[in-house]
């Protein structure tokens, strides 16, 4: 990322990639690295420039060749994202309803079992409900947790992702809480 700008995330022929532009230092003057890559560091496309402007059109020519490909949600992940979507509200709106945000800082959010569900699919879901996902493997059960949309970090944030769990418990899902301190 250069000067807060220039860095990219988005789905790829149905893959998470990320583009970016980085200054490095040089030994004669920056060097600026742009790259596609995927998600976990696999290079798809590295060009090198000794001038901002040719990495910039560096960039928006990858930004091009890469375009953004999410097919729209149906069945199951449309429904998934539909339900995300009204867990949030509700979580949002116990916590509002008491914000006292003592305690211990965490990260608790609601986490489902998704079984042989697509994880591209799944975040894409999560994304469109206004959210994001990681994957949990539980007991070798495969689990996805979806971050609360929230500001807090004590018990309103254990609030609001208590009732994203119960409210996504009530639409059908396997839902348990996700709980770790900062």
């Amino acid at each position: 990322m250069y000067n807060g700008e220039y860095h990219t995330e988005r789905l790829y022929q149905g893959k998470p990639i990320i583009i970016d532009l980085a200054r490095l230092p040089g030994l004669a003057g920056p060097i600026f690295e742009v790259m596609a890559m995927t998600e976990r560091g696999h290079e798809l496309e590295c060009t090198r420039h000794f001038d901002f402007q040719s990495a910039e059109a560096s960039y928006k020519r990858m930004l091009m060749e890469y375009p953004e490909s999410c097919a729209p949600l149906f069945g199951k992940y449309a429904k998934l994202r539909d339900d995300l979507r009204v867990a949030i509200q509700k979580g949002q709106m116990a916590e509002f309803s008491d914000p006292e945000d003592g305690g211990t800082c965490n990260h608790d959010a609601p986490s489902l079992i998704l079984p042989r569900w697509d994880s591209v699919k799944v975040a894409q879901a999560a994304q469109e409900a206004g959210t994001r996902c990681f994957p949990w493997k539980l007991f070798g059960s495969r689990r996805f947790v979806f971050a609360p949309n929230t500001r807090a970090q004590g018990n309103a944030r254990v609030r609001n992702a208590e009732a994203m769990c119960e409210s996504l418990s009530k639409a059908g899902y396997d839902c348990v809480m996700y709980c770790q301190m900062d």
